[in-house]
């Protein structure tokens, strides 16, 4: 049992951590295949799993030491920035003029984009399809970093203008309580990239551009609710944002899209055979409703065998007994007995455990 909570505050650090919070991850990778072609149109059946899948990439700093550099640039940290507006768009060019422990220190998201997009190539080209998935779902992950503007800025967290927090309160709260207003994408036409690495730059450089945008609205809403925390700020701070958060989010998608699109094609279009279906046999996914939540939150999936409430610490709140969640895919629990705030909800079954952050009202 010790051993199982530990795993839970694991994974619930990992949570926390998850930029665009773990639902905005899920919705961009998932709404991307929209834009497939019908030359790929059997890539159809990655939806699911390019979301569930969509962050995995969080889920890897809890262990490994080097994953959290891929998830930003402090890009105004370059001099060269400053005054043109870009920097070496190459690995090895940057570092030359930089030196390595400049570049890593101040993230290597472009780059590692890049290496997942090769990865993504070879994985095609080897008709290795668990493989290309997994690939294509890290890929989309950085994509949506990339779109995320305080991922791309040295002042990612709002400390140079005293406004701690709003990283968290922007890419996380904000979402959680306009999802449904942000999850728009229909799809697009997509286009074959002359040039993959310009292609992932250019992104940065436009998504860069919202960075005082954000910051302005969260001294805009602080002035409208003289807090941080209610619900009159985070309405003041999505009517400042919302309209460019959802372009971020379209632009995302899209990206995407066109990313795994050309390395399809650039691995020579490879034919699809039946062993594409094997990526359907993913670890535990749950959704919950809704969120915010007063009285009652609902867990949709698939035989629940235990469900705890924890605090962001790690600390279990409260256990439910979930017998009759076993033979269905929804469990309605009673929070109202819970202090307002914002809770890990874990639940358990035969896969494994799967943990969503969520506010109680």
């Amino acid at each position: 049992m010790k051993k199982f909570f530990t795993l839970l505050f694991l994974v619930g650090i990992s949570v926390i951590l998850i930029s665009w919070g773990s639902d905005g991850h899920y919705w961009i990778n998932h709404n991307s295949t929209e834009s497939f072609p019908p030359s790929m149109s059997g890539f159809m059946v990655w939806t699911d799993s390019l979301a569930n899948h969509g962050s995995d990439a969080d889920n890897r700093k809890s262990w490994d030491p080097n994953e959290g550099k891929r998830h930003y640039i402090d890009i105004d940290n370059y001099s060269e920035f400053n005054s043109t507006g870009h920097i070496a768009s190459t690995y090895d060019s940057v570092v030359s003029i930089h030196g390595l422990n400049f570049v890593t220190s101040n993230g290597i998201l472009p780059w590692a984009t890049k290496t997942m997009y090769d990865s993504l190539v070879l994985a095609f080209q080897q008709h290795n399809w668990r493989a290309a998935m997994l690939h294509a779902s890290d890929l989309g992950h950085y994509v949506g970093d990339a779109h995320q503007p305080l991922h791309v800025t040295k002042n990612y967290d709002g400390a140079t203008q005293s406004q701690n927090g709003i990283h968290s309160r922007y890419e996380t709260d904000m979402v959680y309580y306009n999802l449904s207003a942000l999850d728009v994408y229909p799809g697009d036409s997509v286009h074959l990239i002359t040039n993959v690495q310009k292609y992932i730059f250019d992104y940065i450089y436009i998504d860069y551009k919202y960075v005082d945008s954000v910051l302005v609205a969260d001294d805009y809403a602080q002035s409208v609710a003289g807090n941080t925390t209610s619900t009159q700020y985070y309405q003041a701070l999505y009517s400042k944002t919302g309209a460019f958060t959802k372009m971020l989010w379209y632009n995302a998608s899209h990206a995407l899209a066109e990313l795994i699109y050309n390395a399809w094609v650039t691995a020579g279009s490879p034919s699809l055979t039946s062993g594409i279906s094997n990526v359907q046999n993913d670890p535990m996914v749950i959704s919950i409703s809704p969120n915010p939540a007063a009285n009652f939150l609902t867990i949709e999936s698939d035989q629940i065998s235990s469900i705890e409430i924890l605090n962001l610490q790690g600390q279990l709140i409260k256990t439910y007994a979930v017998n009759n969640c076993k033979t269905s895919r929804t469990c309605r629990i009673d929070i109202s007995s819970i202090s307002s705030g914002v809770y890990l909800v874990a639940a358990k079954n035969s896969k494994g455990v799967a943990v969503k952050k969520f506010v109680k009202e």
